[in-house]
């Protein structure tokens, strides 16, 4: 806009490589989830994030602290997602994009958390395809 009225051009250079980091975090941010048969699948428009059922130890709502350090994230207009750290968790990733009710992972890498539409629902699901993995492992 500015450059449209002082006709400078280098106004529309200063706004070009913010509007290109936008494009590409804007990519990066979680816009579902999906338990599939391999694993959960957090759907993203740069691809689906697999987290596998055999890497997770266990699902909750436990009410614990998303704010922190970002590592590798971001925190911002598409949500919380990447990688942080804080006193309470250590080294944790996030892929929320409503940070009100988060269902956390416990996984081989340390905690995960997700935001699903449906929290409780989607809890119930996971923990059956996991108790139903530890049934196969244990029978094997």
């Amino acid at each position: 806009m500015l450059t449209a009225r002082s006709g400078d051009l280098h106004w529309l250079f200063l706004g070009l490589p913010l509007a290109v980091v936008l494009l590409v975090v804007g990519r990066f941010a979680p816009i579902g989830y999906r338990l599939a048969g391999d694993g959960v699948h957090i759907e993203r428009k740069a691809g689906a994030k697999v987290i596998a059922y055999r890497a997770i130890h266990g699902v909750d709502r436990e009410a614990r602290p998303v704010s922190g350090l970002t590592v590798t994230g971001s925190r911002g207009v598409f949500g919380r997602f990447g990688r942080f750290w804080n006193r309470h968790l250590g080294f944790y990733r996030l892929y929320v994009a409503n940070g009100d009710d988060v269902v956390w992972l416990a996984t081989d890498d340390g905690w995960v958390g997700l935001s699903p539409d449906r929290p409780a629902e989607f809890v119930e699901r996971l923990q059956g395809r996991l108790v139903i993995l530890d049934r196969a492992r244990n029978a094997g």
